[in-house]
């Protein structure tokens, strides 16, 4: 069981007030045969006791754990010291570059999501030997349906990753363990992902030393693994029946392509899966997500649809935004190697009209988290990420409007979910 002192918040509580992301940081730090992340039910992962999570670790996993904690990057640290300091939007974040472009290899473009951005930028990491392996996570080759972490040494396995992963994943389960390899590598997630990891940096300075850059994608939100297995039902199939499943890619936006073990194959179209938002199944921590942009990443990569959905298949573009003095040196290095290609440039109002919903989304969050303050239940910490400056720019209306409508939810229950029972 977790012991519990009295200024922390035990794993229990974090995951029934709905505040886990689902990152598996936790296991890393307590071992795996004290947490184990879960898959619960057809919903989440979840990390559940199996051992004895004592006061150290317990300290540690409250101190990184994104769900409840996420700060700003600190620019005037760390190889970013000696540099100008980026632009800061109150919106869009820290900016030291912006355009648009794509994977100049027409195969990875095609293959990967939108235009390839991160694939050719874990490629060109590869080939430079700036790192020896890129952390992500990829299609379970047992249970396709569902992600596991996964590590890419080479070409063949980075795009074996590629076309994104919508639903639960835990990329962080074993990153302790991938600190002890001493080899220097990547890591492409989300920005909750990278919050972890940021926190987990201040108790741990290998992270420093082999951690070269982090890449993050724009975030919707992590679906419920319910979303998927419903595409699935709709195909006539049960999870067993799957032998390979695609969101993205193979075009752009490319459609989501669920195969069977017996070779037939259902195709649903990227806005078919994703145009209503009612139907996403967010996970509850989505809905107060402070950095659903990637602040904290090196390098940040957009869809750059006007409006927010694509209204054709095409060939694909990405909006780069490189945010430290690493991440621009990266980006202009790829650009130099000829793995990037970049098309225009890319200014806060293009990332308006492309995104709009992350905007709305971040005037939010501060009349969300009031709500829950008020309502008596843990509140995240959530610092210098201009959540104030953020709500400022809506109306009043609109603030009051989002405070009763999380006060609305939570008195339904709907940021609850089940304690996973601690195994025996």
């Amino acid at each position: 069981m977790t012991e519990v002192e009295s200024d922390l918040h035990s794993l229990e509580a974090i995951v029934g007030q709905g505040l886990c992301v689902g990152c598996g940081l936790c296991q890393s730090i307590a071992g795996q045969n004290n947490v184990r992340m879960t898959l619960i039910g057809d919903g989440g992962e979840r990390p559940v006791v199996t051992g004895k999570v004592d006061s150290q670790a317990l300290r540690h996993i409250n101190a990184v754990c994104p769900g409840i904690h996420c700060e700003g990057y600190d620019h005037s640290t760390a190889e970013d010291s000696d540099e100008e300091p980026p632009e800061v939007h109150p919106i869009w974040g820290p900016t030291r570059s912006m355009a648009i472009g794509h994977a100049a290899d027409p195969d990875v473009r095609f293959r990967a999501s939108s235009g390839g951005a991160l694939s050719a930028l874990a490629l060109h990491l590869l080939r430079s030997r700036e790192v020896e392996f890129v952390l992500h996570v990829a299609a379970s080759k047992e249970h396709p349906v569902r992600s596991v972490r996964h590590l890419s040494f080479d070409a063949t396995a980075v795009m074996e990753g590629s076309g994104s992963r919508y639903g639960p994943a835990a990329p962080l389960i074993d990153f302790r363990t991938i600190l002890d390899r001493g080899q220097p590598f990547a890591f492409i997630g989300k920005a909750c992902d990278i919050s972890a990891i940021r926190n987990y940096a201040r108790i741990d300075a290998r992270v420093a030393k082999l951690l070269r850059y982090c890449l993050n994608f724009y975030c919707g939100g992590v679906s419920q693994l319910r979303k998927t297995l419903g595409y699935i039902d709709k195909a006539g199939l049960t999870e067993q029946d799957v032998a390979h499943l695609r969101y993205r890619g193979n075009g752009c936006p490319g459609p989501m392509n669920i195969t069977s073990r017996s070779g037939e194959v259902y195709s649903f179209s990227y806005n078919e899966v994703w145009d209503d938002e009612s139907r996403w199944q967010l996970q509850f921590r989505c809905k107060i997500c402070p950095d659903s942009l990637g602040d904290l990443a090196d390098v940040s990569v957009a869809d750059v649809w006007p409006g927010g959905k694509p209204d054709t298949e095409g060939l694909g573009f990405n909006g780069f935004i490189a945010r430290t003095a690493r991440g621009l040196n990266l980006l202009e290095a790829a650009i130099a190697s000829g793995a990037v290609k970049i098309t225009e440039p890319l200014d806060w109002d293009g990332l308006e009209l492309a995104q709009s919903a992350h905007r709305l989304k971040k005037q939010a969050i501060a009349s969300r988290l009031a709500a829950m303050r008020d309502a008596g239940l843990i509140v995240p910490s959530f610092v210098d990420l201009r959540l104030g400056e953020a709500s400022e720019s809506s109306d009043p209306a609109t603030r009051r409007a989002n405070y009763d409508g999380m006060l609305d939810r939570l008195r339904r229950g709907d940021n609850r979910e089940p304690i996973p029972p601690a195994a025996p």
